[in-house]
């Protein structure tokens, strides 16, 4: 495999996400992936609702970050509570984390444009935590996927 395309292995990314305990443990930022979509989650709806009041309340779509939001925290609330089902309820809340980086790029448009009003200013707020948070499962997901090869081979 050519080299610059391998993942980076270096000091300074093994300090964003780490592998503790047991092949079976990930966090990003510290945070286990459940944890991580509830803070995800609950910035998304804080973010809604700031934009939403902020902008004196004359649109209802400032509240789109919370409308991904809440699914987000309910992800979560689902695979705390149903840990032997948590890959399940973190797959469905990937999907919503990939359309908040999605529905986030939206505002790359404004960003071009010189537009940085409060809509812009949301859609790249959505469009980074979305990136992030996504970024964060894939990384989970892959991680999962070697542990039970190596537990498979073992």
């Amino acid at each position: 495999m050519n080299r610059s395309l391998r993942w980076p292995n270096h000091r300074h990314f093994q300090k964003l996400v780490r592998f503790t305990g047991d092949m079976s443990d990930f966090t990003f930022l510290g945070q286990t992936v459940p944890r991580l979509t509830m803070l995800v989650g609950g910035a998304l709806v804080l973010e809604g609702v700031g934009f939403y009041l902020g902008t004196g309340m004359t649109s209802f779509t400032s509240l789109i970050p919370a409308f991904f939001g809440l699914p987000l925290i309910a992800m979560s609330i689902m695979a705390t509570r149903q840990p032997e089902r948590s890959h399940f309820w973190m797959h469905i809340a990937v999907v919503f984390g990939l359309l908040t980086f999605l529905g986030g790029g939206m505002g790359l448009q404004g960003l071009v444009t010189g537009d940085l009003s409060a809509s812009t200013v949301a859609q790249l707020l959505m469009l980074v935590m979305g990136g992030v948070y996504t970024f964060a499962c894939i990384r989970s997901f892959t991680h999962a996927r070697k542990a039970r090869e190596a537990a498979n081979a073992a």
